[in-house]
């Protein structure tokens, strides 16, 4: 497999667990079942930040990759927001004003539909963040040998 096979391959794993980590987070808000872990809130910890600050750092210097960093981080801190209104005590208390007024049901219910506000705002990104990685696997398509091995380079 050529080096050029692997960093795509790598790319689209990297695309493919983003992809999955917003069907996550759109389940969460509609009240399925599933593991806070399998949606992390820092951007670091996903399975795409993980290959963006790790191995895909090595391709830092392509102009599609730059442009990826910033809706990635407003994709997490936008993750924030709903995961704090979907499992943040505060936002849920029975103590709460919102909550005293409108009764802990319907509290809950608009701190469900903030959510899906803000996550048509997360969603926005992601296909922010999917046009820079299809740019992004263009630009390493384009590529010759010679310059991913300089992307690639390691000194001794």
């Amino acid at each position: 497999m050529t080096q050029k096979t692997n960093i795509i391959q790598e790319l689209r794993s990297a695309k493919q667990g983003h992809v999955r980590w917003v069907r996550y987070a759109s389940a969460l808000i509609e009240g399925l079942e599933m593991l806070k872990d399998h949606v992390p809130v820092l951007g670091t910890d996903c399975k795409f930040g993980k290959w963006y600050y790790g191995p895909g750092q090595a391709l830092n210097s392509l102009p599609s990759y730059r442009k990826i960093e910033q809706p990635h981080i407003d994709l997490h801190d936008t993750y924030l927001k709903i995961f704090k209104l979907l499992f943040d005590e505060d936002s849920n208390a029975s103590g709460g004003l919102l909550s005293r007024l409108l009764g802990k049901k319907k509290s809950k219910d608009a701190n469900i539909e903030q959510a899906r506000t803000l996550f048509q705002e997360l969603d926005a990104l992601s296909k922010v963040i999917l046009k820079h990685l299809d740019a992004l696997e263009a630009e390493v398509i384009a590529l010759d040998d010679a310059q991913l091995d300089k992307l690639y380079y390691v000194p001794s």
